[in-house]
């Protein structure tokens, strides 16, 4: 199936009717570890350990110099969209609450506070996000801030400025989803609009269009974060096709400088100071929404300096960190902290594993 621009928000629901079909007995989320074509990443043993359960959809991950996780929680239904700080021992404080939430009946598949970051000694920034709005309704999607001992405010409509300027050109449609707070700006991934804007200097403008793959098939990109090496890396979702997802390597100033193809719906991605990249598949993996209840689809994918990959089975995963070998990722990121599909045990969660 090819999607269109509609990004994120149509591949939950996708999801969503699929996962509906499925039986709601519980089952293993590891699944099957094995290679399932020539190609193909292989499986390796992944040994978790849960930093934090019982999350509410828990969306894009960063981790501060301090060793701190930021993590956006785009909640489960209500007004309980929220924007956490997770520090030493599972603790956890909620720096931005009370924003609203839009999901399943179950709490499943949530839109709010996907995007989540922290600049380096600044501000707390979070997007804001609406349900999608009817044909010809404003939709409007807020950059948020909290600065250390303030309140939170609303920076930049989002939503506006794709009603007025359309970057792509394909006609107003705006799901802002991921954000990177830099010591001199802001970087916001717009899902649906399909470019990356930047917020600097009090002025929001376009950093980067993404590329096209050809009629009503647009890159989706659902991933801003900042490697280990200073560059930035912008993960797409694409389609829901397997393999046909990219990784894109910019400078600062928002240009190209590579690429790295054959990834499956992209909603994390990390660099360590080494060169290895890892990859959050949202629905990748040998398991997929077929095998519902007994696996859950998704996987972290490790690209080693040398370009060898290999694989990690995390269910439904979305934001993520690496340092050295440690990785720190979201889990079950579509699921509510009462769990989904019948299984309680399939929670929102933060994980922390060794490769």
């Amino acid at each position: 199936m090819v999607r269109t621009k509609r990004g994120v928000v149509a591949a939950a629901a996708t999801a969503t009717v699929l996962l509906a079909t499925a039986s709601t007995m519980s089952g293993a989320a590891q699944g099957n570890t094995a290679a399932t074509r020539t190609g193909e990443p292989r499986g390796m043993p992944v040994h978790p350990q849960v930093v934090k359960s019982k999350l509410d959809n828990p969306r894009q991950l960063s981790r501060t110099k301090g060793g701190a996780l930021v993590l956006g929680l785009a909640g489960r239904g209500g007004n309980t969209a929220k924007l956490g700080v997770i520090k030493k021992h599972g603790h956890i404080r909620y720096v931005m609450k009370g924003y609203p939430s839009f999901a399943d009946q179950d709490g499943s598949f949530a839109v709010g506070i996907n995007g989540a970051s922290k600049r380096p000694g600044g501000a707390y920034y979070g997007l804001a996000v609406p349900r999608m709005a009817p044909p010809g309704q404003r939709q409007d999607g807020w950059l948020l801030a909290k600065a250390p001992g303030g309140h939170v405010h609303k920076v930049f409509n989002v939503g506006r400025f794709e009603r007025r300027h359309d970057p792509d050109g394909e006609g107003p449609e705006s799901n802002p989803y991921s954000v990177l707070a830099l010591k001199s700006q802001v970087l916001v991934a717009d899902a649906a609009g399909d470019y990356i804007g930047r917020w600097k200097h009090g002025k929001y403008r376009v950093w980067a269009v993404m590329p096209e793959y050809g009629p009503k098939i647009d890159a989706v990109p659902t991933v801003v974060a900042k490697g280990a090496d200073g560059k930035v890396y912008v993960g797409e979702l694409h389609s829901e096709r397997k393999h046909k997802a990219k990784v894109w390597k910019f400078s600062r100033n928002g240009e190209r400088l590579r690429s790295w193809k054959g990834f499956t719906t992209v909603t994390g991605v990390a660099r360590t100071k080494n060169g290895t990249l890892y990859v959050s598949e949202l629905f990748g993996g040998p398991c997929d929404l077929n095998n519902v209840p007994n696996c859950l689809p998704g996987r972290v994918v490790k690209v080693a300096p040398n370009g060898h990959r290999t694989y990690y089975k995390v269910p439904a995963p979305a934001g993520i960190a690496a340092r050295g070998n440690h990785v720190w990722v979201s889990a079950f990121s579509v699921c509510p902290s009462t769990g989904c599909f019948g299984n309680p045990d399939w929670n929102g969660q933060v994980w922390h594993f060794r490769t």
